[in-house]
């Protein structure tokens, strides 16, 4: 052991120290930013999970916070699948998504980044965050993704306790074809009932699309609130429209 040894830190020492100024909110953007590079260019994944912490802070101004966001994406992506396992890991327990789902996409195949979040978003089902706020927003930023183990997993979040994340699995599911989402987002209207916003959107998303509600007209007609009808043939529309 030579005597240097002695007084440098170990890596874990290292992370620690970086990982406290990559997450520092105020002071010198330069001392986030060779922070952040530095935990980069370890690139293991105790130093990815410190770099990621970046995404859970926001600065000011605004643009700052923007660019070194952007900054982080392109270096995550360049790190490539070493950066994987430390992004499903944010996924799972942190509410700041954007970011990282971003990068996780960019990183793998469009089949593969699917069946991921597909188990984040199935750990997120069976393990609440405090908050709805990463559901959300992680089914919101899907909607030109289709595979039929993410639709499935995205199904189940119409049985969500906040309205939110129900609105944004409904939203998902519009944008299938009638056939495939109809009956289910139907289901979700009839099981809404002690939520008036979501049956209220569903209306409103049924209306504007002109779905039918053929082979649940009994349940839905009993159902409508004031200012709704049916047509002949099923269809929403509004009272004097």
């Amino acid at each position: 052991m030579d005597l240097w040894s002695i007084f440098r830190a170990s890596p874990e020492r290292q992370i620690q120290k970086l990982r406290k100024k990559v997450k520092q909110p105020h002071g010198d953007a330069s001392v986030r930013r060779n922070a952040a590079q530095r935990l980069a260019e370890m690139a293991t994944e105790p130093a990815l999970d410190a770099l990621l912490e970046r995404f859970a802070i926001d600065v000011s101004p605004s643009s700052q916070d923007e660019l070194e966001k952007e900054e982080l994406f392109g270096w995550l992506t360049e790190i490539g699948r070493e950066a994987v396992p430390p992004l499903i890991r944010f996924l799972k327990n942190q509410r700041f998504v954007y970011w990282p789902s971003r990068a996780l996409r960019e990183i793998l195949e469009p089949e593969e980044f699917c069946r991921e979040i597909s188990r984040v978003l199935l750990f997120l089902w069976e393990n609440p965050p405090a908050t709805a706020v990463p559901k959300v927003e992680m089914i919101r930023s899907l909607g030109d993704l289709d595979s039929a183990e993410l639709e499935k997993a995205i199904r189940i979040f119409l049985e969500d306790e906040n309205d939110d994340v129900r609105l944004a699995a409904i939203q998902y599911l519009l944008a299938r074809s009638e056939e495939e989402a109809r009956e289910a987002v139907l289901e979700c209207y009839l099981a809404s009932d002690d939520r008036p916003r979501v049956r209220t959107q569903i209306l409103e998303y049924f209306l504007e699309k002109g779905w039918s509600v053929r082979g649940y007209r009994p349940a839905v007609e009993e159902t409508l609130p004031e200012g709704y009808h049916l047509t002949r043939d099923g269809k929403i529309r509004r009272v004097g429209a």
